[in-house]
């Protein structure tokens, strides 16, 4: 029975129908909580009945949701009340591709282009986790009305058997898959191997987005025959007209494609859904360059390694879930011919905004770095405009580099560079002297400038129109949004902006998360909200330096209601903006530890947000807790294009590679964040690891001892020990420094310290000393768990105080309670981390064929473990004489 308008569905309140299919009826509802508009695909009563589908409805809906991606119709929500099953959705306005081609006209060109190229990028998302689409067509693809490329029904996607009555008649079949015989899909765009009910994999829908792609640029199918039989034979036996024949516009290159697509035979079909969207990006760039010259054949490229579906049962079997080590082959190949990102984004000019030089008092400086972020925020996004991160503008401050040297480092055309001073006028009002400057990078040549002297009060108005007048001296097209988002104000409160402007400093943007430097900022920006309830980006900031001196400190309950409160508040303020979704993302993902929570907060702050780094950097953080590994590489690589010289992206780059044991590349990225920041602990710390997975314990220890003379060795010491327990990788005279620390070198964290302190103990057999440790460390982590008992490395790290106390039974009851909370399903980041902590106490209580049975796996994923470092790690002796720990390490 259809819903009717008011009803309520868990907290949704339905307001409209919006549609019908064979999986399910669709209703535009109300999110309450958030405020907005979802909608709702209920399943049907008749297949509610149906454990079967009901049970398939679940999986593929919680399949989806954890691909999320920008071209694909994303899932917020699965829920199920009073008998009726539903997935939340994103709601979409605007029409479907055989909207768009019910004329029988084809598209423009450079349109066909543009939209193949979105559905290529979701298809390359989809297929690097395994899932296969099976029925794509014009009407699964929607175009919402600001020109974004949505695939729909995609892991939902209706199981058909066509009948041979008609092109487009189907019904659905009881298949749990595609096993042979069973055929599925939509007549004119199954692929030969879908129309022989052969098994299928990713190259299907490379098929049938050839046929899409054939139809955009001829408005004709590339199959057609007056019965669906005639289709189906057409499909297996004939090749479609040459495009030419109907469209004569369209050069080699773009028919080469099309062609590549619609070959018989999988393996001579174009093997992956990304390089085709590289294919497109690459001709779609060189015609925007070029308009009166034809677009050049594209060369083909070399076969990718072919995509193997799983053969176990289950989602496998349903969805089509690769094997994920050939995924990441084929990105990685994929990646590693990528070019520069120039030819992707012609014509748009580069700038970088140099921080603004303070011409008075030192204490002044935060204020003058504030002027300048703030004009950087308001210039990033304009149209045609790609503006460099704060991270790698400011590695210039006080430089004496030439505007040459500067412009190639950052590879950008302008540089916008200023001073400002401070003064009194003569009425005594406090009054700022901005002089910005934009200049050609290649000549230093001026293209603008011009002094302001304004009140304080007046600042915000200053940096609108420095922004404003950059933006015009770069010819670029304002619209009336654009122009009122450069004039607006982030508060109309002094001391609030102050206090701001104090806590931007304290964390560095977020680079920061040591918690001393975390709490000042907590401070400041309370303080700002206090003083303007309605400050948008101090609560945002506040909520999100809350979730991580939650996440690197103690965690207690009020640090998590601030960090939702104030994600929340900021979300209140400004629901169209990115900074709340960005902190209610990062609330998820470090509070809650719920990744697949925090994802479309995040892709959604970035899709507000495209050209900032930052948001980039968010999301791909977060890709790493749900195991989009490549996916994360992809972001991060983004935002290095926009913040080159940014260390913590570079981390970020190194830390995938490494959980993706591909140490050199680790290494490198490593060594480049070092050039910028050669103290920086979690650096030095990586780069040790790296030599840890290729089981050369020297070289990690060469790689800490480089440290320069600059890094405290008791901040060295600390970092090492307690960042994923690697007290055994110090040497003596580091063991020795470690256990004269005191509690203070942990932030004050007696749990963390005294653990550290039983380890290196454990390390010299001095059982006395463990124990008296390990009682310290129990006696803490209890008190934290008392007021977090839902953390699941707190219920860890209790499991491995018990077991060095010889307590078997509780350390392993907290251990497994931890992997309970937290199993790698759910955290692909933290997760394998506490298998392994799981495996430490089944070590240390005994139980050697248990740690095999959770060690074995860790090997096989993406994490910090390998056969070298199972080698030289002291923590598996206990193992060292099994048979099946000889298999792992040989």
């Amino acid at each position: 029975m259809p819903l009717l308008s008011g009803t309520h569905l868990g907290p949704f309140v339905i307001l409209a129908p919006l549609g019908a299919g064979g999986m399910g009826e669709v209703y535009r509802a109300r999110d309450p909580k958030l405020g907005r508009e979802v909608a709702i695909k209920v399943l049907p009563e008749s297949l509610a009945k149906d454990p079967e589908a009901l049970a398939r409805f679940q999986v593929e809906a919680r399949a989806l949701a954890a691909l999320s991606h920008p071209n694909i119709l994303g899932i917020f929500e699965l829920g199920r009340e009073n008998g009726v099953s539903f997935a939340v959705m994103e709601v979409l306005e605007g029409e479907t591709l055989r909207d768009k081609l019910k004329d029988g006209s084809p598209l423009p060109q450079r349109k066909a282009i543009e939209y193949s190229r979105e559905i290529a990028r979701g298809l390359s998302a989809a297929h690097e986790k395994g899932i296969v689409h099976r029925d794509l067509k014009p009407e699964n693809v929607f175009i919402t009305k600001d020109e974004r490329v949505k695939i729909l029904d995609f892991g939902l996607a209706k199981r058909t058997e066509k009948r041979a009555s008609g092109d487009e008649t189907s019904a659905p079949t009881e298949s749990k898959g595609t096993e042979p015989g069973t055929v599925m899909g939509t007549v004119g765009y199954m692929a030969p191997e879908q129309v022989r009910g052969l098994p299928v994999d990713h190259r299907a829908d490379i098929f049938a987005f050839g046929a899409i792609l054939y139809e955009l640029l001829t408005g004709k199918r590339a199959f057609k025959g007056p019965t669906a039989s005639d289709t189906l034979t057409a499909i297996l036996r004939d090749e479609p007209p040459e495009l030419s024949q109907t469209n004569a516009s369209i050069p080699a290159g773009l028919e080469r494609i099309v062609r590549h697509c619609l070959e018989k035979s999988p393996e001579a079909r174009a093997q992956s859904a990304h390089d085709l969207a590289f294919d497109l990006e690459t001709l779609a760039s060189i015609s925007a360059a070029s308009t009166a010259s034809p677009m050049p054949p594209v060369p083909p490229r070399p076969a990718a390694p072919s995509f193997t579906p799983s053969k176990g049962p289950g989602l496998a079997a349903v969805l089509g879930i690769a094997a994920v080590a050939v995924v990441a082959v084929v990105a990685v190949i994929v990646m590693s011919r990528r070019p520069a990102a120039a030819p992707a984004h012609a014509g748009v000019k580069r700038l970088a905004v140099l921080p603004f030089e303070n011409l008075g008092s030192k204490e002044d400086d935060y204020f003058a770095d504030g002027i300048t972020d703030e004009v950087r925020g308001k210039l990033t996004n304009l149209p045609g405009l790609e503006v460099i991160g704060r991270t790698s503008s400011n590695g210039y401050r006080k430089t004496q580099k030439k505007p040459q040297e500067i412009g190639k480092e950052l590879d950008v055309e302008y540089l916008l560079t200023g001073a400002v001073r401070f003064a009194k006028g003569s009425d005594g009002t406090r009054r700022v002297q901005v002089s910005p400057e934009l200049s050609l990078a290649s000549s230093a040549a001026s293209r603008w400038a011009q002094p302001f002297d304004a009140t304080l009060t007046d600042v915000f108005q200053v940096q609108g129109e420095i922004a404003t007048r950059v933006a015009q001296a770069l010819d670029v097209a304002l619209s009336a949004g654009e122009k009122r988002r450069l004039e607006a104000k982030p508060t109309r409160n002094l001391p609030a902006y102050e206090a701001y402007l104090r806590g931007e400093e304290a964390s560095q943007s977020m680079a920061a998360s040591d918690p001393p430097s975390l709490r000042r900022a907590v401070l400041h920006y309370e303080q700002a909200v206090a003083l303007d309830a309605g400050f948008l980006e101090a609560w945002a900031r506040l909520s999100r330096a809350s979730s991580l001196l939650y996440a690197n400190s103690t965690p207690t309950p009020a640090g998590a209601r601030r960090a939702l409160e104030a994600a929340e508040k900021a979300l209140t303020i400004g629901p169209e903006r990115p900074e709340g979704h960005q902190a209610l993302g990062d609330y998820y993902r470090l509070v809650v530890k719920d990744s697949a929570r925090a994802l479309p907060e995040l892709e959604r702050a970035r899709r507000l947000s495209p050209g900032s780094a930052g948001y980039a950097t968010s999301l791909a953080l977060n890709r790493q807790h749900l195991g989009q590994w490549e996916a994360a590489l992809g972001d991060l690589e983004e935002a290095q294009r926009l913040d080159p010289r940014s260390v913590t992206t570079l981390h970020g780059l190194g830390f995938a590679a490494l959980r993706l044991h591909r140490t050199s590349e680790a290494r490198k990225a490593f060594d480049r964040g070092l050039a910028l920041a050669p103290t920086n602990l979690a650096l030095l710390h990586r780069k040790a690891m790296t030599y840890l997975l290729e089981g050369d314990l020297a070289g990690a220890r060469a790689a800490l001892k480089g440290a320069p003379k600059e890094v405290e060795p008791t901040a060295l010491v600390a970092f090492v020990a307690s960042a994923g327990d690697f007290v055994w990788v110090l040497d003596e005279a580091q063991r020795d420094l470690l256990v004269r620390l005191t509690p203070s070198a942990f932030d004050d964290d007696r749990g963390v310290w005294a653990l550290c302190l039983a380890q290196a103990k454990a390390l010299k057999r001095d059982e006395p000393s463990v124990r008296k440790y390990a009682e310290i460390a129990r006696a803490a982590f209890e008190e934290h768990l008392a007021a977090a008992p839902q953390d699941a490395q707190l219920h860890a790290e209790l499991g491995l105080s018990l077991a060095y106390l010889g307590r078997k039974v509780e350390a392993i009851r907290e251990a497994e309670k931890a992997m309970e909370l937290l199993p790698i399903s759910r955290d692909a980041h933290l997760g394998p981390y506490l298998q392994h902590q799981l495996v430490r106490v089944y070590i240390l209580t005994g139980e050697n064929e248990k740690a095999l049975d959770k060690l074995e796996p860790l090997l096989k994923i993406p994490y910090f473990l390998s056969p070298g470092r199972l080698r030289i790690d002291p923590n598996f002796d206990a193992l060292r004489q099994s048979p099946r720990f000889k298999k792992l390490v040989g």
